[in-house]
């Protein structure tokens, strides 16, 4: 990990040896924050920043409090030296500055050309000052992002900062302030590469060019010379001849490129290849920029034991002591019932679920589906519910549609548990505001489909089986055993879990593989689209605008 920082440091200070001050921006060509996935900037110590990821409810950024961070008091605790330049070396960045700055940059948020900032000896303590102010307030607006929370974050933002500046150690906090995931350190690697990509020009493909193996054209060269920059191809010398021919090596290679976009690896030159060869090294960058703004709101420590589902993936991932020791596939929420961000836990395991179904699955699905084809819910094992508990009763449920609709003022319609309930033999109980929790199902044929956005919302388990394994391991005996009954009689069962498990409910879009391959996923939900991005990004600017004025105090003393 340290490594990788002091790599990124170098590849930083060689991009950014002259480096030009006096304002800071969001670059207008890459956006900064869809971390925020749909809620933009939901303030990250609300401990309700839960939205839905949808494109038609963008929740307001509010300042943040005004008594939230004193700039004047850092300048105090840090013996009332600038925090990001050192004043003993001509004005220049210090260690936390260049680390911040190159942080900045990964996330989109670069500096105006001005001036040279490693160089300010010759600017007024005004304007470093200025300067130094504005890149607290960027630290600070980066932790204070916790979206998607269903609990009050650990994180205190205010009183670290403080103590950071304090202690001496704001180059250990920026290091720690970054989620400690390997895919971030990958992630920051790929963007850096791509930068130097985007330093040339991208060439362009006829999105109507077809070829066959063996057939010379001259566009194979900047096919060739495409698929080397993205290195699906190996970089070595061929013969001018050669280097126009369609060849089993191109083939290979884009059999690669496809794999990696998602897209079926035939190896054939088609419509869908071309458009995905054509995107340009700078809107992939915005593209992973916006990816990594999404990797801020998770804890900067992940935990011991952790469920991470990473929704355009349609896949979850179990870690144990910073090993994958599970993976699975899952289905997630369709478009109309998007599977929300989440940062939240399991607390519980519940086995042969009764399943109750939301108002609008009974009146606008169940009652629909009974009344074409009378006696189906009963069929289905549904029944009438009243109470809760070991005090529930139930009764059968009518063959009537309307019968069935007129009984719901006294009872509630749920489906018994069995081999045909929708929630399978488990369900994981998880802290949020949404209904929305980890389940098994009957429906096993549907986990072989390529596109699985299917569910109401929930994230439904190919191999639940082995998640509870997982979660029963460190369980007490007779919780094991109470599981294993439960199953063996059908009969539910709740079973509260002595040490809770962090659940991770994430949307990257890029993934890269533990050898830095870059893999792009289909952007199921339309998160990273342009029209967001802009919307977005005038949010953020005139966020930080009102940080600045209000969050941030300050008078006019110098250090």
């Amino acid at each position: 990990m340290k490594l990788t920082a002091i790599i990124l440091l170098i590849l930083f200070l060689s991009a950014y040896l002259v480096m030009p001050v006096q304002a800071f921006t969001i670059n207008k060509d890459a956006s900064v924050s869809s971390a925020f996935s749909t809620n933009a900037l939901a303030n990250k110590n609300k401990k309700q920043s839960s939205s839905l990821l949808t494109e038609s409810k963008v929740t307001e950024t509010k300042p943040i409090n005004a008594q939230a961070l004193s700039y004047e008091q850092l300048i105090i605790h840090n013996n009332k030296q600038y925090l990001w330049f050192n004043t003993t070396n001509n004005n220049k960045l210090n260690l936390s500055g260049l680390s911040l700055l190159s942080l900045l940059n990964d996330l989109g948020i670069n500096v105006m050309h001005s001036s040279d900032i490693v160089n300010l000896a010759s600017q007024s303590n005004k304007q470093i000052k200025a300067i130094d102010q504005q890149l607290t307030q960027q630290l600070y607006t980066i932790a204070t992002l916790f979206n998607g929370y269903q609990f009050k974050p650990l994180e205190k933002p205010k009183e670290d900062i403080f103590n950071a500046v304090k202690n001496q150690q704001l180059a250990t906090y920026l290091d720690q302030l970054l989620p400690q995931f390997d895919q971030v350190v990958r992630l920051r690697t790929a963007i850096a590469y791509y930068q130097k990509l985007a330093k040339k020009t991208w060439p362009i493909i006829d999105d109507k060019l077809s070829l066959v193996l063996g057939q010379g054209h001259k566009e194979v060269i900047k096919l060739r010379s495409m698929l080397i920059a993205l290195t699906d191809l190996k970089k070595r010398q061929r013969s001018r001849y050669r280097q126009h021919i369609f060849d089993p090596e191109i083939v290979t290679a884009l059999k690669k490129f496809q794999t990696r976009h998602g897209l079926k690896a035939d190896g054939k030159l088609n419509t869908k290849t071309i458009q995905a060869l054509n995107i340009s090294p700078a809107r992939r960058i915005e593209i992973m920029q916006i990816n990594l703004w999404r990797w801020l709101s998770l804890p900067s420590i992940p935990p011991t034991r952790y469920v991470m589902v990473n929704i355009p993936a349609y896949r979850l991932y179990f870690i144990e002591n910073q090993q994958q020791t599970l993976t699975m596939r899952v289905i997630v929420g369709d478009n109309q019932h998007r599977t929300p961000i989440m940062v939240t836990q399991v607390s519980s395991l519940t086995v042969n679920p009764q399943w109750t179904p939301t108002y609008n699955i009974i009146h606008k699905e169940l009652l629909v589906e009974n009344a074409r084809n009378p006696g189906s819910l009963k069929r289905q094992n549904f029944k009438l519910a009243k109470g809760y508990g070991a005090k529930q009763v139930l009764r059968p449920v009518f063959k009537d549609s309307t019968a069935i609709k007129n009984a719901l003022g006294q009872y509630k319609l749920v489906q018994a548990a069995g081999s045909n309930n929708a929630l399978g033999k488990y369900r994981f109980n998880i802290k949020n505001f949404h209904s929305v929790y980890l389940h098994d199902t009957p429906a096993k044929n549907l986990f072989s489909k390529q596109y699985r956005a299917l569910s109401h919302g929930c994230v439904r388990l190919q191999s639940a089986n082995l998640l509870a394994k997982k979660f029963m391991k460190n369980e007490a005996t007779n919780k094991q055993k109470q599981v294993k009954n439960a199953l063996t009689v059908n009969k539910t069962q709740h079973i509260k879990l002595a040490e809770n498990i962090a659940v991770y409910l994430t949307y990257q879009t890029v993934w890269l593989t533990a050898s830095g391959q870059v893999q792009w996923l289909e952007d199921i939900y339309q998160q990273d689209t342009a029209a967001k991005l802009n919307t977005v990004q005038a949010q953020l600017s005139s966020h930080i605008n009102a940080e600045s004025n209000s969050a941030i105090n300050s008078d006019t003393n110098s250090p």
